[in-house]
């Protein structure tokens, strides 16, 4: 089974801290990608805190050593009827646009998400979410 990390688990990652290096480190074996939604987000990031250039080299080498996906017509596709399938339902998608595409990809490439927000994700329809502690 191979997995997608979130934003939210990816971020932490990347600054090394215990809890995610316990979470993440051991799904590597089974193969461990990234959205390009997440890789986004965490230069969001990088841009908001402004890291030293020896921090943003360490961010940068850690990124381009995980695999990026991308999001092609049919990650499009899934999304949009994910969207559609959640509002069917009176869910709401706007304010979700982003997690949507992250779920959208994960399924679409059969991964099982990694991420601390299951909140976010527990009325996606088809998504794999790893336990974590």
């Amino acid at each position: 089974m191979a997995f997608l990390i979130d934003s939210d688990w990816l971020t932490e990652f990347l600054r090394d801290l215990p809890r995610a290096r316990a979470t993440v480190e051991p799904l590597a074996a089974s193969g461990i990608s990234i959205s390009i939604i997440s890789y986004m987000e965490v230069y969001d990031g990088i841009e908001r805190d402004q890291p030293t250039p020896l921090d943003r080299q360490r961010i940068e080498a850690l990124l381009d050593a995980m695999p990026i996906l991308w999001i092609t017509k049919p990650v499009a596709q899934r999304c949009a009827k994910l969207r559609n399938i959640l509002r069917q339902r009176g869910r709401s998608v706007t304010r979700r646009s982003l997690d949507l595409l992250i779920a959208a990809t994960a399924i679409e490439y059969d991964l099982t998400l990694v991420t601390r927000n299951r909140q976010d994700y527990a009325d996606v329809p088809d998504l794999r979410v790893h336990e974590t502690g």
